[in-house]
């Protein structure tokens, strides 16, 4: 496929990286690999080894590595994948079809969602699309979580990544309370305030909407657990915000 670059921003992952570029290999017109400066596993050896162009870059934000990689990549349009992702054959399929005469300035593949071995169906993970196909031109807007990018046409395309996000607890517990700081930071700077009774009524409608709402029950134990984690990381987010992160003032914003 000489039209698609595909670009994976990773630190220490070595133990993911190989099967991400082992999905892409061998049709992908090229690898960019922009590897975090404060990297210090083999992640960057073994993105060389399989043949990818590697670059360092000290992090800011998740949006910024990505549109330091949109820069360097030399095809015209991109799948930006994650090291825990691995493009299915369908999905793969459809990008040759498609990107041979494209229809849109992006796509949105939708994303099985794994948790302790076994694929979510339902619940919050179960309803993820995120659009990854962009033309190198585009940009993601900086945010402290996920980089959102700035498209407007955005298609859909059949097949998905397998993203194998949640492998053990405790890989993941620490990603929850990453993803819920960094949240927080960044409602903090879009000048959103809460208190504390607010913080534990956002987490309960989390749960709500993902166990009871969004079916996340089909899913049996697997899909409580992530209900019960998605609460948690709700409070988390609030709770920092409620506080002023650090609690520096000494008491809960009310």
């Amino acid at each position: 496929m000489p039209e698609l670059s595909v670009l994976v921003t990773a630190k220490n992952e070595e133990e993911m990286l190989p099967g991400a570029l082992a999905s892409v290999a061998g049709w992908a017109g090229e690898v960019v690999v922009v590897v975090d400066a404060a990297s210090s596993d083999r992640t960057e050896e073994l993105a060389r080894q399989a043949g990818a162009r590697v670059f360092r870059h000290g992090f800011v934000s998740s949006a910024q590595q990505i549109n330091v990689g949109l820069e360097l990549c030399c095809k015209p349009w991109v799948l930006v994948l994650d090291a825990d992702e691995r493009v299915s054959p369908q999905l793969a399929a459809a990008l040759s079809r498609e990107l041979a005469q494209p229809r849109a300035e992006a796509y949105a593949v939708r994303r099985v969602n794994w948790a302790l071995g076994k694929p979510v169906r339902f619940g919050d993970w179960g309803w993820d699309w995120v659009v990854r196909v962009v033309r190198r031109e585009a940009r993601f807007a900086e945010r402290a979580v996920h980089g959102v990018p700035e498209v407007r046409r955005v298609g859909k395309l059949p097949g998905h990544l397998e993203h194998l996000t949640f492998r053990s607890f405790p890989q993941y517990l620490p990603k929850v309370v990453d993803y819920a700081l960094r949240g927080a930071r960044q409602a903090l700077a879009d000048g959103k305030r809460c208190g504390l009774v607010t913080a534990v009524a956002r987490a309960e409608w989390r749960f709500v909407r993902s166990y009871l709402l969004r079916l996340g029950f089909l899913d049996g134990r697997v899909g409580l657990m992530l209900a019960v984690l998605a609460a948690y990381g709700t409070f988390l987010k609030w709770a920092a915000v409620a506080s002023g992160m650090d609690g520096s003032s000494g008491r809960f914003v009310k």
